[in-house]
């Protein structure tokens, strides 16, 4: 693999530190090779849109269809400024679960990829956002 690929393949993946789980609803951080700090999140929809945000700022994978919005403005930055630096170890566990997502399509609309239940050594692939998340509702 070419170091191009290499880190374009770091890029789509990260790892997912679940450290609240309570009725269904999730909480924690996400860390990227890319990122120097990790990403909080607070429910499923922040952890999908921050996701997301990572996604369009590396511009990879690239998106197939233009996301559609009721607002004018369009998407607001909801992770903040990237900054690329030099890959960053994910060794990060999280209090209730940890898992290795890899994106690798953003195809109709949604993700295509790859998740390891990082505690189990368990690896499932996913075909939309949705059943990203009902895997990791299964795991917890």
């Amino acid at each position: 693999m070419s170091v191009s690929g290499r880190v374009l393949n770091e890029m789509c993946s990260s790892r997912i530190c679940v450290d609240e789980y309570h009725e269904g609803e999730i909480r924690g951080r996400i860390y990227n090779n890319y990122y120097a700090e990790p990403i909080v999140f607070e429910n499923a929809i922040q952890f999908l849109k921050k996701m997301e945000a990572l996604f369009d700022g590396f511009e990879y994978p690239q998106k197939t269809l233009k996301t559609r919005s009721f607002s004018r403005t369009g998407a607001e930055n909801v992770i903040g400024q990237m900054a690329l630096s030099e890959p960053q170890p994910q060794d990060a566990r999280g209090s209730k679960a940890t898992f290795h997502v890899k994106v690798v399509f953003r195809k109709n609309a949604t993700w295509q990829g790859n998740i390891l239940w990082v505690d189990q050594k368990k690896e499932e692939s996913f075909r939309s956002a949705l059943e990203l998340l009902e895997l990791m509702d299964s795991a917890l």
